[in-house]
């Protein structure tokens, strides 16, 4: 039965978040959002009953600055971190921290020696 009465909704369609970089194709990143925001649009349209697109009305384009994470030379980590002993915090006199602590996560020391509290070493 028709009534005659209009119903509308105003449905978000979202693109999946990208990284661009310097050597993205930019061209290439939106034709990916569209296509993707496009096909949201069919299957809602495909689930409802007898709807129609009218218009965008909005479109929000959300970008961020990226600061890649970069290792250095050795940093002392704050007392209170240290004082935890729970962190490796390898010294070095390069600029390879990274990848020191990935090759000290791969290969662990088995027995460790410590001093303990009259200055002698002990294995744990």
């Amino acid at each position: 039965m028709k009534t005659g009465k209009v119903t509308s909704t105003v449905t978000p369609f979202r693109s999946k978040t990208k990284i661009n970089l310097d050597s993205t194709n930019i061209r290439e990143l939106y034709d990916n959002a569209l296509d993707k925001i496009t096909e949201s649009m069919a299957a809602f349209l495909m689930h409802g009953s007898n709807w129609r697109f009218k218009a965008v009305e909005k479109l929000d384009i959300n970008t961020v600055a990226n600061r890649p994470l970069k290792g250095s030379s050795y940093i002392p980590l704050p007392e209170e971190l240290a004082n935890k002993k729970v962190i490796i915090n390898m010294k070095n006199d390069d600029n390879y921290c990274f990848k020191w602590c990935i090759a000290r996560a791969l290969n662990p020391v088995k027995k460790q020696f410590r001093k303990n509290h009259r200055g002698t070493s002990k294995t744990s």
